[in-house]
């Protein structure tokens, strides 16, 4: 008689979260692991693992609904990943390794990754609960915009990267847009206020209305509850049919903070990825190491290559790096690297063309590049972001500096 030979129990890895994170590690870690190891991809949306960055394109109708996918879930689940959609996670039992779903399905996991993400934040401004005020998060958010019909006057809160992408996406699709942001230029954590006027005056020649040093002192909401008017701070009365917040995000922590772990801003995490429990890690938007968040992809793609390695017992460790900001909006192309408001002890290097619509400043100090912002023309940003992470000296070429590599470094015939 043959003797019977058992199959090996795979390890279950759960995963809380399909977004762009949670699916990359869950795609990722089937194609080096699925044979040792049950994936789990949890999600509250219906639609998983799309790209959250092209959002404001599928808003702007620069792309269709077929060019969102990230990850190409199908595939994943026919390769063994089991995809749980529209069924969040409520409930968290470190001890017991359960995770409660809104269904109440029970999950039972080895390890677990949360990759929760973040929140739009929405301003305490009177009025803000009504139906017709929301956030720009998520696919969703896109199809209720996509939905308004005609000509609409819409408010935009919020003057930075999300809320310009918002405030284009909605002008292209034929609506009267009014932009409200607090400080007093747009994207003030990338720009200065020089090329930030360059940046405006591009977005009124949209056509898109700008109220710099402000935020909405109300919303004055009609019988049905919706808001029907923006109150300005002056009084002013603005006729609305939505407004959408863009002020900023916050992590998504509730499940985590409810089973007991450890936060701050974000999840605790150390630098390979671990919570304060056992065989509970945190990833992305979501988790914080060193006192810092993450929103770039750059850092995150990097918090995933670490922890491919931790979940399966290899060493690893997660180091913080300066990351560039590329940015485009509406056709404009922006860069902006390290220090960008310089303190006294350090000096700039200024470029202007304004036929070009072309600017740079560069921050020195003692010698070295620190930071810099491209308006314009951005074909030598990665060579000054190398400059600034190598810790080059460029007290040599101070006076080309800010004309480009090409200027600096030609090439010996």
């Amino acid at each position: 008689m043959p003797s019977l030979i058992s199959q090996p129990v795979k390890r279950r890895l759960v995963i809380v979260g399909a977004g762009m994170a949670g699916s990359k590690l869950a795609h990722d870690f089937e194609k080096a692991h699925g044979d040792d190891y049950q994936i789990v991809l949890v999600g509250e949306e219906s639609r998983v693992g799309y790209n959250r960055i092209m959002l404001s394109s599928l808003l702007a109708k620069d792309i269709s609904d077929a060019d969102m996918s990230f990850v190409d879930a199908q595939k994943m689940q026919e390769d063994g990943v089991d995809i749980v959609s529209n069924d969040p996670a409520i409930k968290l039992d470190p001890k017991n390794k359960t995770l409660l779903l809104a269904s109440g399905k029970t999950i039972k996991y080895d390890q677990l990754v949360l990759a929760t993400g973040s929140r739009a934040s929405v301003l305490p401004i009177k009025g803000g609960s009504a139906p017709n005020v929301m956030g720009f998060r998520t696919w969703n958010d896109v199809d209720v915009m996509t939905q308004l019909k005609g000509s609409q006057s819409v408010c935009v809160i919020g003057g930075g990267l999300l809320g310009l992408e918002a405030a284009v996406g909605l002008v292209k699709r034929g609506h009267k847009v009014v932009v409200f942001h607090r400080s007093k230029w747009l994207l003030n954590r990338q720009l200065d206020e020089e090329s930030a006027e360059l940046l405006l005056n591009r977005l009124t020649q949209m056509g898109i209305e700008f109220r710099l040093g402000e935020s909405p002192e109300s919303f004055k909401q009609a019988d049905d509850g919706r808001v029907s008017h923006v109150v300005c701070q002056n009084g002013e009365q603005l006729t609305v049919s939505l407004v959408v917040m863009a002020a900023g995000i916050y992590p998504e922590i509730t499940l985590a903070r409810a089973a007991g772990l450890e936060t701050g801003r974000a999840i605790l995490v150390d630098d390979q990825m671990k919570t304060s429990h056992q065989d509970v890690f945190a990833l992305g938007e979501c988790c914080e190491f060193d006192r810092q968040t993450f929103g770039l992809v750059a850092p995150i793609w990097t918090q995933i290559n670490v922890l491919m390695k931790v979940l399966v017992g290899e060493e690893a460790a997660f180091v913080i790096e300066p990351t560039p900001t590329k940015l485009k909006v509406s056709g404009v192309n922006l860069f902006s690297v390290g220090k960008i408001q310089p303190s006294e002890e350090d000096s700039c290097i200024f470029f202007k063309d304004v036929s070009a619509n072309h600017y740079r400043k560069l921050v020195v100090n003692d010698g070295l590049l620190v930071g810099a912002i491209l308006y314009g023309n951005v074909a030598d940003g990665s060579w000054y972001f190398q400059l600034i992470q190598n810790k080059t000296n460029v007290s040599d070429m101070l006076d080309l500096l800010v004309f480009g590599e090409a200027y600096c470094c030609p090439q010996v015939a």
